[in-house]
């Protein structure tokens, strides 16, 4: 006990330890301002009622939540943004908040202590310094990767979200044109989009019930565009809330929004398709063309090596 190193390691995980709580707690502080700063925010106001809902589920599942959110430095506003950019990642459970918050605790708390146990375990020539270096950075690393995750997950739903989108469109243009009224080819056409991407089945489907529970169309259409994160979606509620306003054909509207919808989808994909060559310029000159070099270049070399030991 008296050897420094080990009185050293351990006055380190100490602090470490306290860091970890003090930079967890400190961080939903500063989520919590701006978040009361945004308070205004579309996205803020539009998952209050999934708090209240929560808060109305009973007392003693409501005291349990209570406790755990206090103890995890969340409040109503906090979990409203995290609730937001959870639905735009894809996840919708009612426990995601609780269970992202958790996962960032216990990844706060966990990832250091690995890296001190390989740390330890591997005799490291760092010096005190360094090592001391190496825990912070992965103390910050722990606490921004599960967020950084989200924000991974979000862009790859937004680029699947464009995919579906035209379809998503031809669609409604079809349920329109057969007489249908814009609420009842919203709701034939979610079951349909769900074979496709179960995200914007779902993001559908609450529209529908938001509707269902006396919210105007051209607010869930709003709202619709909030969580899918991506400006077709928003330039739909807008076409379709001007045409409402203005009494103007609503399935000439949709079909020749759709029409662009699709040329815009096949722009995206020559656009892709033209960037092609560039991109394969690195692989082709690291690994096709050094060996096209030795096939070549290996048999000229042994005939001129056999040559000049023929003199």
């Amino acid at each position: 006990m008296s050897d420094p190193n080990l009185l050293f390691w351990a006055i380190s995980f100490a602090v470490f330890a306290s860091v970890a709580g003090l930079t967890f707690w400190s961080g939903s502080l500063i989520a919590q301002r701006g978040a009361v700063r945004q308070r205004l925010a579309p996205a803020a106001r539009e998952n209050r009622d999934f708090a209240a809902d929560q808060a109305r589920s009973g007392p003693k599942i409501g005291g349990k939540r209570a406790r755990v959110d206090a103890a995890l430095g969340l409040t109503d506003a906090t979990k409203g943004v995290q609730r937001a950019e959870l639905l735009r990642a894809g996840y919708f459970g009612p426990n995601a908040v609780l269970a992202y918050n958790t996962i960032r605790l216990a990844n706060v708390i966990a990832f250091p202590l690995v890296v001190y146990a390989l740390l330890s375990t591997t005799g490291s020539d760092l010096g005190a310094l360094g090592k001391f270096a190496v825990l912070g950075g992965s103390l910050l690393l722990a606490y921004y990767i599960p967020e950084a995750f989200i924000k991974r997950r979000q862009r790859a739903l937004q680029e699947k979200f464009r995919l579906v989108f035209p379809d998503f469109l031809d669609l409604l243009v079809v349920c329109v044109d057969a007489g249908l009224s814009l609420d009842a080819a919203l709701e034939r056409v979610t079951g349909e989009v769900t074979h496709t991407s179960r995200e914007l089945g779902v993001n559908l489907a609450m529209m529908a019930g938001e509707t269902r529970a006396g919210r105007g169309i051209i607010d869930a259409l709003h709202s619709l565009a909030s969580r899918l994160g991506i400006d077709e979606a928003r330039s739909l509620a807008m076409l379709l809330q001007q045409s409402v306003e203005l009494g103007t054909d609503i399935a000439m509207a949709l079909r020749t929004y759709s029409d662009e919808m699709r040329e815009k989808r096949l722009s995206r994909a020559e656009e892709k398709a033209n960037a092609l060559p560039v991109k394969i310029v690195f692989p082709l000159g690291v690994f096709i063309f050094p060996v096209i070099l030795v096939l070549i270049m290996v048999p000229m070399a042994l005939r001129v090596v056999g040559a000049m030991a023929g003199f």
